[in-house]
């Protein structure tokens, strides 16, 4: 019985020894499943929140596409409205992107087109609105060059006070201005009030010695257009002009009318130096059909014309050195890359006989030096040496010889002073002779 008794507390004992095991191991597995349940919730989590996110990328990837598309068509219109539309400040500013190639695009066609077809006052008011559009310098200028030019004609008082204002505050060319000689002939009424205003206004800017180079182009007009009906009116203009602005007049009088030609050279005789009207009608449109060397003016038309127009011996020589100059100008672009020609100067030099003897020498030697000035040639100071060596040896006056001593001493031409020298002790006159040796050293 004493033995029943201790083995019963020993199995008690060990019954809760294994319920305290298993409820330990119990324990452990809730807390594992719990871990595991955890990890899942997270990964739940993550997942959610990665699929949100995706979700909202995508969404503002869509809304950006959108609007890019959006702002693509706004930057971009069609082919239609580029052509069609008549909205002058949109399309500035919508050409107003294409940078360099401003003036090759179809909305820049456009803008050329649509000047072109609005009235004046409309042409007016897109030039007023487009002084306040952010529009780059270059596109602008091209612009209202543009819109003036077209302004000359539907609202010419509009157009020439704008020029007037550019020039003076700009300083853009006075050539601009030109075309006011085409208003005047076409309504010289409204021509000269205008002009007359902006004279009573003291528009025109004035410099220290109160004269205003801005005038001549006007003032050239109204010359030109006095020229056919009262030659001494356009005369007395010229001659209220400063004499140093009398010259300036050419760069507006180079289309003078043919049957105009008499009147008008005298005029210029009568107010400038032989040189300056000799430079004027150098670039004038009477060279062009009365003294043009070529096939339509043989040298007798050459010579009557110059008779008719009553040229002086020295106004002659000044004119056919001009012209020979000229022709070499054209030669010596004309033989770069190539081997200069002795045929041409031999052409060229035989007219000049022809036409006027007296003057081949000089004019020769002018040719020669405007050759060795424009030309790119090698071998061209062998060239022209040779010719005038040649030339001279010849027959020929000192003078074909001292154009090209004259350029080399003052360096207008690429020619050592030690070959001009050479060239230099060949002239007979003993007195030129030592001045141009002078000159060399």
């Amino acid at each position: 019985m004493k033995n029943i008794h201790c083995v019963l507390p020993l199995v008690a004992l060990i019954i809760a020894a294994a319920w305290l095991i298993s409820l330990r191991a119990t324990h452990s597995a809730l807390e594992q499943d719990n871990l595991s349940l955890q990890k899942k919730i997270a990964e739940f989590r993550n997942s959610s929140v990665l699929q949100n996110e995706r979700a909202r990328a995508g969404e503002k990837s869509a809304k950006a596409k959108r609007e890019k598309k959006i702002s693509e068509n706004e930057i971009k219109p069609s082919d239609d409205w580029v052509s069609t539309s008549r909205d002058w400040s949109e399309l500035v500013m919508f050409n107003n992107n294409e940078g360099a190639r401003f003036n090759l695009t179809a909305a820049c066609r456009r803008l050329e087109k649509l000047a072109s077809e609005m009235s004046g006052d409309e042409l007016v008011k897109a030039y007023t609105e487009m002084a306040a559009l952010p529009v780059e310098a270059e596109f602008r200028n091209y612009l209202e060059s543009m819109m003036l030019d077209r302004l000359k004609g539907k609202n010419p008082e509009f157009a020439f006070s704008q020029y007037l204002a550019k020039c003076q505050n700009e300083g853009i060319d006075p050539i601009r201005m030109g075309d006011f000689r085409k208003w005047l002939a076409r309504d010289p009424a409204a021509a000269t009030a205008w002009y007359e205003s902006q004279v009573a206004g003291e528009v025109f800017d004035k410099t220290l010695d109160g004269k205003s180079p801005t005038m001549i182009p006007f003032e050239s007009a109204f010359i030109m257009s006095l020229l056919a009906s009262d030659p001494a009116a356009a005369e007395q203009r010229l001659n209220n002009l400063p004499p140093d602005f009398r010259a300036s007049v050419g760069t507006y009088m180079w289309d003078v009318p043919k049957e105009n030609s008499k009147d008008f050279i005298d005029m210029l005789r009568k107010s400038m130096p032989m040189e300056q009207y000799m430079a004027i009608l150098k670039d004038n449109s009477l060279t062009e059909y009365i003294f043009r060397f070529d096939s339509k003016n043989v040298p007798k038309d050459i010579q009557e014309n110059m008779e008719r127009l009553g040229f002086s011996p020295e106004e002659r020589s000044t004119l056919m050195a001009q012209h020979s100059a000229e022709i070499a100008k054209y030669r010596a672009m004309r033989d770069r890359g190539n081997a200069p020609s002795r045929e041409k100067f031999d052409d060229l030099r035989a007219r000049i006989q022809a036409i006027d003897p007296s003057s081949a020498d000089q004019a020769t030697g002018v040719a020669l030096q405007t050759y060795l000035e424009n030309s790119k040639t090698t071998g061209a100071q062998d060239f022209v040496e040779k010719i005038a060596t040649d030339y001279h040896d010849s027959g020929a006056g000192d003078e074909l010889l001292i154009p090209l001593i004259m350029g080399s001493a003052n360096g207008s031409i690429s020619y050592p002073k030690d070959r001009a020298r050479v060239l230099a002790t060949k002239i007979s006159d003993d007195r030129l002779r030592e001045e141009m040796l002078q000159k060399l050293n």
